[in-house]
């Protein structure tokens, strides 16, 4: 079994958001993630040494098995990475709620040396549309600015929960899609076999 090195792991994670795009676009990729698929694989052959093999069918083995352990790994980061999201968007209100009460406690107690930091998170559409999650530090300089600073991270709070539960949406959804793509990396792996045919002719 292969160990991904540190240097491959954000070849890893492209091998498998590309299989994630390809199985989405019914099998195909756009012109950009072609070429960066190309680039994604003659980095890992570069790196894994194919060219140290001997005999053409080993060779074509070890790139084969190398390149769908590689999107293995991605796959499995990648769902790391979703399941640590999606744990953060549940709890999310919890801690703006959190926030708010600290700022109450920055504003009463007489111990407050400022100025001082609130800091929360909430989710919000980016310029495209998309969700994510946005972190504001709030600066208060005294007890007025503390205890203002407390109503700032509640305010709207009714739509920040709607788009809270849309992200945790999203993020369950594309938990799904990743597992299906990790389960179709094998058919993944055999659409690339003429490109890692090209790939190991230009390593040589």
């Amino acid at each position: 079994m292969l160990t991904i090195a540190p240097e491959l792991d954000q070849v890893s994670r492209e091998l498998a958001s590309l299989a994630v795009a390809q199985l989405a676009q019914e099998g195909h990729l756009g012109v950009r993630q072609g070429e960066q698929l190309r680039r994604a694989v003659a980095t890992a052959g570069d790196a894994l040494a194919w060219t140290s093999v001997t005999g053409d069918t080993d060779l074509v083995l070890k790139a084969s098995t190398d390149v769908l352990t590689l999107a293995e790994g991605g796959a499995k980061a990648m769902a790391a990475d979703l399941a640590e999201d999606l744990a953060s968007k549940k709890t999310e209100m919890a801690r703006i709620d959190e926030s708010s009460e600290y700022a109450v406690k920055l504003a009463e107690s007489t111990k407050t040396t400022y100025p001082a930091e609130v800091t929360f998170s909430y989710t919000v559409r980016d310029a495209f549309g998309d969700l994510i999650t946005k972190t504001e530090v709030l600066v208060v300089n005294d007890e007025a600015e503390a205890m203002s600073a407390s109503g700032t991270v509640l305010r709207n709070i009714t739509g920040r929960t709607k788009l809270k539960d849309l992200m945790i949406i999203d993020i369950q959804q594309k938990q799904a899609h990743l597992e299906k793509t990790t389960k179709a990396l094998p058919d993944f792996l055999r659409s690339l076999q003429a490109l890692l045919n090209e790939v190991i002719a230009n390593l040589q």
